[in-house]
């Protein structure tokens, strides 16, 4: 991330502003002592236009954090919207969970500006110690750094507590958005199994266990923000007794007695707020780290195309140094579940390393399998995937490839859900087809010569055999579609 877009930059002014709201509040709260202590004393027009000075800053102050924070977090969310992609191609720990929707961890991450300010703002709050001390001495001090101390290892717990629900709430939510998608996708089967009500009621029971985890987390925030009121409300009344028994000694006077209770009183809105947002500081410094994190792929601008050194996938124990520049042709060959796969997945970036370093330059790569997804959209948006192309290239190269008759003739033909009606050989095929026409520096071919037969195999040859600039790497357990290479890999 560069200084200038990082959402680490805004961090010090954010402190700055935080500090600069605390110490305006503290202060407006001692002006509206003065302003009290004048409407006490029969000086209305001076007191009136006082707490109207007053009422007015803080009014103003507010509306001048929220524009900053709102403008915060806006530059947050468009500099991630904008490395979205290089977000999505960075692998994850092998065999770790999904790091959850990157928008909501984008979300998430856009509120620490304002988190932060709230953070300095209760920090720096506690110089109105120094002004009770004065204007009323130790003891009410003393009642409010107890409170303080009492109040503030409960904030933390009922953050922990709402961290806590707020993690299985959003675990739920995708257990039952993912059960949906499978359950959907097989309803065919279930209704011929009669099994449809079982579906159904498994949905049921984990949108129930969703609703349940809802309440519980309703009453985690209600349960905090008692303890946060209650304290406050104690804490201030405690003060307002101490200063209103030396008021009738005639040992202090009101104004310093207004002071103490109201800076009391400032102070514990600080505190409180930062408190209440304490669990949604942890979420966005957890999603910072995430999406600051997804860095075990480098890529460049120059160099070669790709370059492994000492990697050990996880998968496997040999370690392989392996370097790949433009034309170049590798073999990676090995029996079924010897880690072809997970190698290849590897060197892209969709898995990360068990050790070693995987470079690569920033340039297009083509990848065709066997699960390589088709869109449920025309034949034409799936082979050029919005590039601009010239239809009779498109039909040429269809044609090379042995896609040809009513099928294919017809570039506006809606495909199927995923390609659903096309043999194997012909989603193969379709998918080379779309990575040629991306023009890519690296074609990975991931054991997609057994799907094709003799015939279709010698056109598909013949097709990326004259693509001599293009680098590619053939994983496949026998025959390969590769006549000659440069390499032999065996993991």
């Amino acid at each position: 991330m560069t200084p200038s877009t990082s959402p680490d930059a805004s961090r010090p002014r954010a402190w700055a502003l935080g500090a600069l709201l605390a110490i305006l509040g503290l202060a407006l709260s001692v002006l509206s002592a003065w302003a009290i202590s004048l409407l006490a004393r029969g000086q209305l027009t001076r007191g009136v236009i006082a707490l109207a000075v007053v009422i007015l800053t803080r009014l103003l102050a507010s509306a001048g954090s929220d524009a900053w924070t709102t403008r915060a977090a806006a530059r947050t969310r468009a500099h991630f919207r904008r490395v979205v992609p290089s977000l999505l191609e960075q692998p994850r720990p092998h065999g770790a969970r999904g790091d959850g929707d990157i928008s909501l961890a984008i979300e998430d991450v856009s509120s620490a500006s304002a988190l932060e300010v709230l953070s300095a703002s209760a920090r720096t709050a506690a110089l109105g110690l120094v002004l009770v001390v004065i204007a009323a001495g130790f003891l009410s001090a003393g009642i409010v750094v107890a409170l303080l101390a009492l109040a503030i290892p409960l904030y933390v717990r009922a953050g922990r507590r709402s961290q806590s629900v707020d993690a299985e709430y959003r675990l739920r939510r995708a257990l039952l958005e993912a059960r949906q998608l499978d359950l959907i996708s097989h309803a065919p089967d279930l209704r011929a199994l009669g099994a449809v009500d079982f579906g159904a009621n498994e949905i049921g029971a984990i949108s129930d266990s969703e609703h349940v985890i809802v309440e519980r987390a309703v009453r985690v925030t209600l349960s905090s923000s008692l303890v946060t009121e209650f304290l406050a409300g104690v804490s201030v009344g405690l003060v307002a007794m101490v200063v209103g028994f030396s008021l009738l000694h005639g040992s202090i006077s009101l104004l310093r007695a207004l002071v103490a209770v109201l800076v009391t009183a400032e102070l514990f809105v600080h505190v409180r707020r930062y408190g209440v947002a304490f669990h949604r500081r942890e979420n966005a410094l957890a999603a910072r780290d995430v999406l600051a994190a997804r860095d075990a792929l480098e890529l460049s601008e120059t160099g070669p195309l790709l370059e492994a050194t000492g990697l050990r996938t996880h998968a496997g124990d040999t370690a392989l140094d392996l370097r790949v520049s433009e034309g170049e042709r590798v073999l990676v060959t090995g029996p079924s579940g010897c880690g072809k796969t997970t190698l290849l997945r590897t060197l892209l970036g969709w898995d990360a390393p068990r050790e070693g370093v995987v470079r690569r330059r920033a340039s297009h790569v083509a990848h065709v399998s066997a699960e390589s997804p088709l869109l449920s959209r025309s034949l034409w948006e799936n082979l050029v995937a919005g590039a601009p192309h010239d239809p009779a290239e498109v039909r040429a190269l269809l044609e090379d490839l042995g896609l040809s008759g009513a099928r294919f003739s017809q570039l506006d033909v809606v495909l199927e859900a995923d390609g659903r009606g096309l043999s194997s050989g012909e989603r193969v095929r379709l998918v080379l087809a779309r990575g040629l026409l991306a023009r890519p520096d690296l074609l990975v071919l991931d054991d997609v010569a057994g799907l094709l037969d003799e015939e279709n195999r010698e056109r598909v040859r013949r097709v990326i055999e004259r693509e001599g600039h293009i680098a590619i790497i053939e994983a496949t357990v026998d025959t390969p579609l590769l006549t000659s290479f440069t390499r032999v890999v065996r993991p």
